[in-house]
């Protein structure tokens, strides 16, 4: 049987979501409570991989298993071994065509910035950014990575493949002073948000313009984005599947 959950993570104190030997993982709590529940080994698979300190709201994860228990009650077995820094939403039983990542369609990400004064409490959740930074120019750029492009120069260097992503909105808010980029797309590469953002920062503080940051995105990859934002402000906020 294939049980779904969705689960809500801090990532400050992980190094990152997948398994690593010797660091503390989301993965790896995860499948420590499972082989708990199972008394065996159990992978599980998720909907993409985040990075150390990046936080999730809704993240998606499934796994095989033999042992039959109500949908709910996995909610409440693995939550009884969870860290308090995880967090099981929900959990569904789902046909085994379903994969947590191939049958994703839609992913959506939110990065939070400060512009105002620093503040201690937040800086594991919002960038402290601490400077001003032009929004109606910032909203302009965004309009650049609207629509299907080859986002190579915007990745990873050390990710090959297919670069190529649909992004369907890009959209910049201002709550007194802190900002909100909400990124939707059909996928996102590693690194893929935190240039993007990154990018848009450079260019809302007047360092680059937007015809350098359109320079950029054409190359395909020739012209790296130097400028990644940090993680603590990135959430996975949501992912969506064809009956989401």
């Amino acid at each position: 049987m294939r049980v779904k959950c969705i689960v809500s993570y801090d990532g400050s104190k992980f190094h990152g979501f997948q398994v690593q030997e010797k660091e503390r993982t989301v993965q790896g709590e995860i499948q420590k409570a499972l082989k708990k529940i199972n008394e065996t080994e159990t992978i599980i698979h998720a909907s993409g991989r985040t990075d150390a300190k990046v936080h999730a709201v809704h993240q998606v994860f499934h796994f095989d298993t033999q042992k039959e228990l109500p949908a709910q009650q996995w909610k409440r077995a693995i939550n009884h071994f969870m860290p308090n820094d995880i967090y099981i939403l929900d959990a569904s039983y789902v046909d085994e065509n379903f994969h947590s990542r191939y049958s994703a369609v839609k992913k959506e990400y939110r990065y939070y910035l400060n512009t105002k004064e620093y503040n201690p409490f937040e800086t594991n959740y919002i960038f402290q950014y601490g400077r001003q930074l032009d929004i109606n120019l910032m909203r302009e750029a965004a309009q650049i990575f609207l629509g299907e492009h080859n986002f190579a120069s915007f990745c990873s260097y050390d990710q090959y493949g297919n670069t190529i992503r649909i992004l369907y909105s890009f959209d910049i808010e201002d709550n007194d002073g802190i900002i909100m980029f909400r990124l939707t797309g059909n996928g996102f590469r590693r690194y893929m948000v935190r240039h993007l953002v990154g990018g848009i920062i450079q260019v809302g503080a007047k360092r680059i313009s937007i015809d350098v940051l359109s320079e950029m995105l054409e190359s395909c990859g020739e012209k790296k984005c130097l400028f990644k934002a940090k993680p603590q402000g990135l959430y996975l906020q949501e992912v969506y599947y064809e009956e989401s």
